[in-house]
């Protein structure tokens, strides 16, 4: 590191992160302006440093990663010009290196745009205030009254309810209303670490595209290994497969055989350019929680839509499912829609995550056939990530629905469930949102109560915890 011992890269990323480097210092090597619009969202796994960042790079608006080094030659001693990881990486900002390269490249042969930073008294000084800036974030609100915490949580929670609906109507403007369900679909699926993937799968594979397929199949065609195949084999999970009698498990290959027998000429008459296996992120998950297993999920998701299409049989559903009292329809409704979205594993997912070539702890392609230990890895989509679909895709749909169709019944309907579901799994914003506005009254615990309220929780903080926004915040109810 020589020149750079008394600066660190975790420094560097804060710096990024705070938006804390002025815009003199922000140039590229051939000469271009640069602006953080959005620095994006730190990455802990494998690949760049930060995803999903928006910079505005000599006038123009680029979306995608950035990745950081104190040497600007890391770029390629971490191998990084030979990673896929990596094509989506918009900037590389390092530190000026002596014999630092003229020109980064990615893994598809296209450039990098690419900053040196100087090291110097300015950049040391940013560095030295950030070490002392404060950790918890100083919250009005939390010094108000329990009755104003809690209205402003529920009264942006409903908010967010309507600016997902918003999302998805952009989404509908530029496809299908199928293949924007569909789309939310993959990426929940991908979770956190292959929403990336799951959403270009889903580009490559229209919903249209898959569900035609599947209604001109012939009956003696088994619809769900028909899906199978074209999933798996647009997702690239079949490249570099050995010949099925070379797979030592029985039951592996009795899966593999009639799917990949599918899927070749499918392939062919389709004109489908299949995904690397190397796309996917396999480091640091659990097997239950591998890509493969999350794919089969979606598989077995669709099967039950292909007929009827996506939103028009989830509105139908959703409406019968009211024809009950007033008391007990949310309860009705949820129950039917978790009976649809939970999917338990059949025979072969129970006992499987993954077939050859396998993923090794590092999430690098070996070269033995996987033969999984015969244990239950449980559901393919249980309750926990059927709610979180609920939340985030399937009720803002149906109340953009019932908005675009002038079926306020619908909407108010997709509103009742939404402000009625039951709390969802804690994360890091739940949890530290909590901590901020229960530090005056006892209200940890009741404004997370429900899944409405958690989702006010990620609002406020995604929109109104940072500096100059305590006044709006304030000001989004009157209690």
């Amino acid at each position: 590191m020589g020149v750079h011992s008394t600066f660190s890269e975790q420094a560097l990323h804060q710096l990024w992160l705070q938006r804390r480097i002025s815009n003199d210092l922000l140039r590229t090597t051939d000469g271009q302006s640069l602006e953080i619009i959005n620095p994006g969202e730190y990455n802990r796994d494998a690949g760049p440093d930060f995803r999903r960042a928006t910079l505005r790079l000599g006038g123009k608006i680029l979306q995608g990663d950035v990745e950081l080094h104190l040497d600007a030659n890391d770029w390629f001693n971490h191998q990084h010009h030979l990673d896929p990881k990596y094509n989506d990486v918009i900037l590389h900002l390092a530190l000026v290196t002596p014999e630092a390269p003229a020109q980064i490249l990615k893994e598809n042969g296209l450039p990098v745009p690419h900053v040196l930073l100087p090291l110097d008294e300015n950049i040391l000084r940013l560095d030295q205030a950030n070490e002392s800036a404060p950790v918890l974030f100083d919250c009005p609100l939390s010094r108000t009254s329990p009755e104003k915490i809690h209205a402003t949580v529920r009264h942006v929670g409903l908010l967010r309810l309507t600016a997902k609906a918003e999302a998805f109507a952009e989404q509908v403007a530029n496809s299908s209303w199928d293949q924007a369900v569909y789309r939310g679909l993959a990426e929940a699926m991908g979770y956190d670490k292959n929403q990336e993937p799951f959403r270009r799968l889903a580009e490559l594979l229209p919903v249209e595209l898959v569900f035609s397929e599947l209604r001109a199949s012939r009956e003696a065609q088994q619809p769900a290994v028909l899906l199978d195949a074209i999933l798996f084999g647009a997702a690239g999970f079949f490249s570099s497969l050995p010949a099925p009698e070379k797979i030592p498990d029985a039951e592996m290959a009795a899966f593999i055989a009639p799917r990949l027998k599918l899927w070749e000429p499918l392939q062919h008459a389709l004109q489908i350019r299949s995904l690397r296996r190397e796309a996917w992120q396999f480091f640091r998950l659990r097997p239950p929680n591998f890509p493969t297993r999350r794919l089969a999920g979606l598989s077995a998701l669709l099967l039950k839509f292909y007929r009827d299409g996506l939103l028009e049989h989830l509105a139908g559903l959703f409406l019968a499912s009211a024809k009950v009292s007033v008391k007990m329809r949310t309860k009705a409704i949820v129950a039917e829609l978790l009976n649809y979205f939970i999917c338990p594993a059949d025979d072969f997912w129970r006992t499987h995550y993954d077939f050859s070539p396998a993923a090794s702890a590092k999430g690098e392609i070996e070269t033995a056939p996987l033969v999984p230990a015969l244990t239950n890895y449980g559901d393919l989509i249980g309750r926990d990530r059927a709610l979180d679909i609920l939340v985030n895709i399937i009720l803002p749909a149906l109340w953009h629905y019932g908005r675009q169709a002038g079926d306020a019944h619908l909407q108010n309907l997709a509103q009742e469930v939404y402000s009625g579901l039951p709390r969802l799994q804690e994360n890091q914003i739940t949890r530290a949102m909590r901590q901020q506005l229960s530090r005056q009254f006892p209200v940890s615990r009741t404004i997370a109560a429900s899944a409405l309220r958690q989702q006010g929780l990620i609002h406020l903080q995604k929109l109104y915890c940072r500096p100059l926004r305590c006044e709006a915040c304030l000001g989004l109810t009157t209690q």
